[in-house]
């Protein structure tokens, strides 16, 4: 499909809309992750607090005590990477539109 409404090549017209779904793409993930982290998080806490006492206490962990070491929680762990690598993900999506967008003003016309 030909675009006969703009100056700039098809190819970079493509190179933007595909980059650009890209970039939304990662956006929702990253923002559905965040969404759901609090549910992974109360998640390992039980974890924590069901799989025995608090060894510096030798009390059941109460939740304030399991909220302090959640972050050793294997699948809090494997959790946050996910999370870290939408991250990631989103700003090398960002970095690849700024691209196609940049690339885009080389076609441009100079306006006088």
């Amino acid at each position: 499909m030909t675009n006969t409404n703009s100056l700039l090549p098809e190819a970079i017209i493509s190179d933007i809309t595909k980059t650009g779904d890209v970039l939304a793409q990662a956006t929702v993930d990253e923002m559905l992750l965040e969404d759901n982290r609090i549910n992974v998080k109360l998640a390992a806490i039980d974890r924590i607090m069901s799989a025995g006492d608090n060894q510096l206490t030798g009390k059941p962990h109460s939740f304030s005590s399991a909220e302090a070491i959640v972050n050793t929680d294997e699948q809090y762990q494997e959790y946050l990477e996910r999370q870290r690598n939408a991250v990631r993900n989103r700003v090398v999506a960002r970095a690849a539109y700024e691209a196609a967008i940049a690339a885009s003003r080389l076609f441009a016309p100079v306006r006088e």
